[in-house]
């Protein structure tokens, strides 16, 4: 008999994952901290996951995944512009790092790390997203013949969550507050896929 898996532990696992990750770095990170973290025996990981890399996969598919089905919704609300797709996305990551720091200081470190790739299947699912944004900009205008779909993908996904991370950073202890961000980071990115 197949032995049951606790979901609460699962979740216990996948928070200590990222908050483990973020404290210490993923090269740091081992099997054994994230079990002392989740309050699971490294046994246990050992059973659901093959190792940290898979945990972190997973992990890492889950955001991808949750990111594109979200930009999805939004192009099915915004089929004629980008601008206010972006906008939204932008709120959203915005909420997202106020709300969930750790999780999203977790993501912003596995963008940055070659070890993570994506499945065939959210590769096509993310370019399947990046194609229509190009597509709608493209009928707009509000992007340029001359901007590549991985230039799309740069300014839209990246160049906002490393803005919000190097601001979150606040590497200059300048106190800005995020209350002009949106409008900020929406009026850039335009200005960039129009050129």
């Amino acid at each position: 008999m197949a032995r049951q898996i606790d979901q609460d532990k699962i979740k216990r696992i996948k928070e200590a994952t990222m908050l483990t990750i973020v404290e210490n770095g993923i090269e740091a990170t081992t099997i054994a901290m994230i079990a002392k973290n989740a309050d699971v025996s490294g046994g246990y990981l050992y059973r659901i996951y093959a190792g940290k890399q898979d945990l972190i996969n997973e992990l890492y598919y889950e955001k991808m995944d949750s990111i594109y089905t979200e930009i999805s919704f939004l192009l099915a609300l915004n089929e004629s512009k980008v601008e206010n797709l972006i906008k939204a996305f932008i709120q959203n990551r915005i909420v997202n790092y106020i709300n969930e720091p750790i999780a999203s200081q977790f993501y912003y470190q596995l963008l940055h790390n070659e070890n993570f790739t994506l499945t065939e299947d959210l590769s096509k699912k993310g370019l399947q997203v990046l194609a229509r944004i190009h597509e709608i900009g493209l009928k707009s205008g509000e992007i340029s013949e001359s901007i590549s779909l991985y230039q799309v993908y740069y300014h839209v996904f990246l160049y906002t969550i490393d803005y919000l991370n190097f601001k979150r950073k606040n590497i200059f202890d300048l106190k800005e507050k995020i209350d002009n961000d949106v409008e900020f980071l929406t009026q850039n990115i335009m200005k960039i896929l129009k050129s």
